[in-house]
């Protein structure tokens, strides 16, 4: 028997010092863009939400013939879900409301529910310049007591600042027209004519 040795292939100490260091420079540029990446998508999804449920209280109105609201809630998930009063629609309702005073009568009345509870809102913020919509049976928007919410903005630690690498505004704010329409709206100048503190 020769003792001939064999070479045992792996790698050195200096080789596996570079693919760490490696790894680490390319961790280092894509983790605050993949943090920015999530922070988009929540916000984008809460908006998106929102204007389903303008949508869907705008359809049902014009489809039953009758007012339906849609007003702010702290906790759409609960059992018993109710309008809070305020103007932080993060949680919401959608209701039939025949006698068009922005309050759900019963829970059977409750169409749709949807948002986060207050709990569960991390740091994302709605700010509105009202407390309700209510949609009469031709789809056009309603004077609804208190006030009528003709728009919302979503927002997170950022405020009304510029996305990365856009010129759009990383918040995202939701306008809803006379006629009952509603659109997503990031352009910087129109979202801070409307007035609204989101940060």
């Amino acid at each position: 028997m020769g003792g001939r040795s064999v070479p045992v292939g792996g790698f050195t100490l200096l080789e596996l010092m570079i693919v760490l260091a490696l790894a680490a420079v390319i961790l280092a540029i894509g983790a605050p863009t993949f943090a920015e990446f999530r922070r988009n998508g929540r916000l984008t999804a809460d908006a998106n939400d929102f204007l389903t449920a303008v949508q869907v209280a705008r359809t049902e109105a014009v489809k039953q013939q009758r007012t339906v609201s849609l007003c702010a809630s702290g906790d759409p998930q609960s059992t018993a879900p109710a309008c809070s009063g305020g103007a932080d629609f993060s949680g919401w309702l959608v209701f039939a409301d025949p006698d068009g005073n922005c309050a759900a009568a019963s829970a059977a009345d409750i169409e749709r529910t949807g948002g986060r509870a207050v709990a569960d809102r991390g740091r994302i913020a709605s700010v509105a310049d009202g407390t309700c919509l209510s949609f009469g049976a031709n789809g056009f928007l309603l004077d609804a007591p208190p006030s009528t919410a003709r728009h919302v903005v979503f927002c997170d630690e950022r405020g009304y600042a510029l996305q990365g690498g856009t010129n759009q505004s990383a918040a995202r704010g939701v306008e809803v027209a006379r006629t009952g329409r509603g659109e997503i709206v990031r352009e910087p100048a129109r979202l801070s004519a409307w007035g609204l503190a989101c940060n």
